[in-house]
């Protein structure tokens, strides 16, 4: 029997799958072969091939993404029964739908909460602002001589945490009708507090900008979420926002796990947290070989035991009625702050099929402004502008299929 090929993202969100597919295979008979791994850009670089797509039976891709995604995805709605369905959360059903169509099934809730390293940062320290997020990483990183902040500096990575800065702001990036408006004073101000965060101004003392807050190679290396994540647990930075995915590699570190409080993103100028946020699902491609065996594999990855599985993990899973780990104080503590954060603060992307080529193009620009290349100001006039037109030709390939 031919195995299934499945095409997922790489690192610690899909690391822990390996025995649930195992467990697939004793029952059903079925092996099931990992034929790609990659980070979510390289994965949908990946997929944007037909004939690459065109070979496998699963995939795993986020809410955000599915939009540009629709052309190739099997609608579920007549292969998943309503009763199955009722196992997730409904604000997660209804992020993986487009144009009425359930195209993928969540896996789990993916939001970012604030790490603070308590040797670095007083425990009575609560973030009322990004301006405050980045005064406490500056005065951590002059008194410690190690970096206080640190945050994506490509890719989405890179856009979404300008994204929620700028609505933190009061801003916006898209209007009612999904154009770029990336030139707003709550633009400028969100890019303008990432480069102070980024210490564009030049070199200062243990590595660190002359802003004196993010390590100087975050920028020079690209970095992206493993490497801001492993910057934090190795001790390196004093706060990071980090994802649920990455927490059983910190509690992993016994050393780092007595050192770390967790708190929410802080406020917004409107009274609100607006935390970047979507959900990672499973999807099958309609070039898939067996239909029907595709399916038993996309409900045995999303199991209430496989959602246990990732629970044990850190991740936030979609499903009902899942418990968080909650074996001691961190985990008490994380699981409220990420509970919360999913009840009220998840801010998500509006469902453009223009979304990821206009978030390739416009971080570019944005990088640009952090590697101290161009004004903030020009930045953001040429991200509106490659945006505009990523949208365009998203848009003319669309009506061409």
């Amino acid at each position: 029997m031919s195995p299934l090929r499945i095409a997922i993202i790489g690192g610690p969100q899909y690391d822990q799958i390996q025995p649930v597919i195992d467990a697939f295979t004793a029952q059903y008979s079925m092996p099931v072969d990992v034929a790609f791994r990659g980070d979510h850009v390289s994965l949908n670089s990946h997929l944007a091939d037909a004939a690459t797509r065109g070979s496998y039976d699963l995939v795993s891709t986020h809410s955000k993404y599915v939009p540009s995604q629709q052309h190739w995805l099997t609608p579920l709605d007549d292969i998943v029964s309503g009763t199955e369905l009722d196992a997730f959360q409904s604000a997660a059903l209804k992020l993986c739908r487009v144009n009425g169509q359930q195209l993928c099934l969540p896996r789990n809730i993916d939001a970012r909460l604030l790490f603070v390293n308590r040797e670095l940062i007083d425990d009575d320290w609560l973030p009322s602002s990004w301006e405050q997020v980045v005064e406490a990483a500056t005065r951590s990183a002059s008194n410690s001589g190690r970096a206080g902040f640190a945050f994506p500096t490509r890719d989405s990575g890179l856009f979404g945490t300008f994204y929620e800065i700028v609505a933190a702001y009061g801003g916006a990036l898209f209007d009612d009708r999904g154009e770029a408006q990336f030139t707003t004073p709550e633009s400028a101000a969100a890019l303008e507090l990432l480069v102070r965060a980024a210490g564009r101004a030049g070199l200062g003392r243990a590595g660190l900008g002359r802003a004196g807050v993010a390590p100087l190679r975050m920028v020079e290396e690209r970095w992206y979420f493993d490497e801001v994540s492993y910057a934090f647990r190795s001790g390196q930075v004093a706060m990071v926002g980090d994802w649920p995915g990455y927490y059983a590699l910190l509690k992993s570190s016994a050393a780092m796990h007595n050192r770390v409080r967790v708190t929410r993103y802080p406020l917004g100028t409107d009274g609100r947290r607006h935390v970047y946020a979507g959900c990672h699902a499973w999807a099958i491609p309609v070039t898939a070989r067996d239909p029907a065996a595709s399916a038993a594999l996309l409900m045995h990855l999303l199991s209430a035991q496989a959602a246990t599985v990732d629970a044990a993990a850190g991740l936030f899973p979609a499903q009902r009625d899942i418990a968080l780990a909650s074996k001691d104080a961190l985990d008490i503590e994380r699981a409220e702050m990420l509970t919360a954060t999913v009840a009220t603060d998840l801010l998500t992307f509006p469902p453009m099929p223009s979304l990821p080529a206009i978030e390739d193009a416009s971080a570019a620009c944005l990088r640009a402004a952090l590697l101290g290349e161009c004004s903030v100001s020009q930045a953001l006039v040429a991200a509106r502008v490659a945006a505009q037109a990523a949208g365009r030709v998203a848009a003319h390939s669309a009506h061409r299929r």
